[in-house]
């Protein structure tokens, strides 16, 4: 069982952390600004530090899927006025792909890494499980998502951003 506040350090109990090199610059220096780091924060606080620095940061991302053709960007107008912009997958068999692996990990343990719960707790506090899963099949997605401390943290966030914009909503009269 996990600690309820897990800290991020370059010496964890879950071994010795090694500087990043994943081959991706920005992963990379932000791993590098974890393990540098001078005494150990919570996976809360880097999610909010970098959620508040990089806020530009998802349009370049989906502008690169785009440059990529990864992704295909839609313009659109709802209800006729406000100027929104819609992404969606180029190649179908991609999404195909990502679905049975999550399902092979999560109904019979096939491929199920840190990445992997990582990615299904992002999809349960998107309400994505709901769409993959029958209601039977969703019991173990509880059970990968409580362990899984990364994932967790961003599920919170997204809670919490969700739950702010329906109070703000419900306040506006």
């Amino acid at each position: 069982m996990m600690p309820k506040q897990t800290r991020f350090s370059n010496a964890s109990s879950y071994g010795q952390a090694t500087a990043g090199n994943t081959g991706d610059e920005f992963l990379d220096r932000h791993f590098n600004e974890v393990l540098a780091s001078s005494r150990p924060r919570s996976a809360r606080f880097w999610v909010t530090r970098w959620r508040r620095r990089y806020r530009w940061f998802q349009p370049v991302v989906l502008q690169n899927l785009v440059d990529l053709g990864v992704l295909q960007r839609q313009e659109q107008r709802i209800l006729g006025l406000f100027p929104t912009q819609r992404y969606f997958l180029t190649d179908e068999s991609m999404q195909r792909e990502i679905v049975q692996q999550v399902r092979a990990a999560v109904l019979e343990g096939i491929g199920l890494d840190s990445r992997m719960a990582a990615l299904i707790s992002l999809m349960q506090a998107s309400h994505l499980t709901d769409a993959v899963f029958r209601p039977e099949e969703r019991s173990r997605i509880s059970e990968i998502v409580e362990g899984e401390l990364v994932g967790k943290t961003v599920s919170k966030a997204i809670f919490t951003i969700q739950a702010t914009t329906l109070l703000g909503a419900v306040n506006v009269r």
